[in-house]
């Protein structure tokens, strides 16, 4: 396993643990939260033309009914690889 995907798997778990220790009412908008925050740095990272590729991979997992796991990672680039 790449040093990356374990920081990646890594930081998963300590994000879950933290959206689990929010106030309840807080909660359930953690996911939108998170969204944007990981939306606004794929596009800091990679820039507005691939962060849009890297989302649209995305969605086609999403269409197909793959949802990503918490635990895991679904590699959408070759930065997760």
């Amino acid at each position: 396993m790449t040093d990356r995907l374990h920081d990646l798997q890594r930081a998963m778990r300590l994000i879950a643990h933290a959206v689990e220790s929010l106030p309840e009412n807080c909660r359930d908008v953690a996911a939108n939260a998170l969204l944007n925050i990981a939306a606004e740095a794929v596009v800091e990272d990679v820039g507005c033309a691939e962060a849009g590729r890297i989302f649209a991979r995305l969605a086609d997992h999403l269409h197909e009914g793959r949802q990503p796991p918490a635990s895991g990672a679904v590699s959408l680039s070759g930065f997760d690889a």
